[in-house]
């Protein structure tokens, strides 16, 4: 779907994009070719996708709450308890039919795709070895949604831009291309200039 939209819009000669800096970062290999997108699409989930979109939630939660149980027998600990506001967890709001617990959503249009697929397949690859740490804590906010045809969600990539963590459904949807810190970092500033927030929004008081 998506390589047939691109054929008919981007049918004129582009330049190529310029080679990436490797100017004092023996890490970057020098021989480094970045994929074009013409063949990125041809490979699954962008074969299958008709539409993709970046979502956020979570947003107005600074970290993930400690869970502590009321005494027994406080009637107003108790009911403030069960009326807490609580996180929502991706398959919770996949599981809904409308989507409920997204706070923002945005369709990508086929320029943004063709920049997405940019940064998931050319990232990562054009370093020598992993450059990647974790910081131990998953509290994700934000998620790239697959549509199929139907328009119905087959695949989804989430992602916590705090630890530098993601969950993918299948488990193997970018497995090859997330063995470096800066994907996430190109990642989150893709996020943001979709209009998408990505950290936490204190509450104005």
């Amino acid at each position: 779907m998506i390589l047939l939209l691109f054929s008919l819009s981007f049918g004129q000669k582009r330049k190529a994009p310029p080679p990436p800096n490797e100017t004092g970062n023996s890490f970057i290999k020098k021989d480094f070719k970045p994929k074009p997108f013409t063949q990125s699409i041809k490979n699954y989930p962008f074969k299958k996708t008709s539409k993709i979109k970046l979502i956020s939630y979570n947003l107005d939660f600074k970290r993930e709450p400690v869970d502590t149980p009321p005494p027994p027998g406080d009637s107003l600990a108790i009911w403030k308890y069960k009326n807490r506001k609580k996180p929502v967890r991706l398959e919770t709001i996949l599981a809904t039919e409308n989507l409920n617990g997204i706070q923002q959503q945005k369709s990508l249009s086929l320029l943004e795709i063709q920049q997405l697929v940019n940064i998931m397949h050319n990232t990562c690859s054009k370093y020598f070895a992993g450059l990647f740490s974790e910081s131990g804590c998953y509290f994700p906010r934000n998620a790239v949604l697959f549509y199929d045809e139907n328009d119905k969600i087959f695949a989804y990539l989430e992602l916590c831009f705090e630890c530098d963590g993601n969950k993918q459904e299948p488990k193997t949807l970018f497995e090859e291309d997330f063995y470096c810190e800066d994907i996430y970092r190109q990642l989150e500033i893709f996020f943001n200039t979709a209009g998408i927030k990505t950290q936490y929004l204190e509450e104005k008081k």
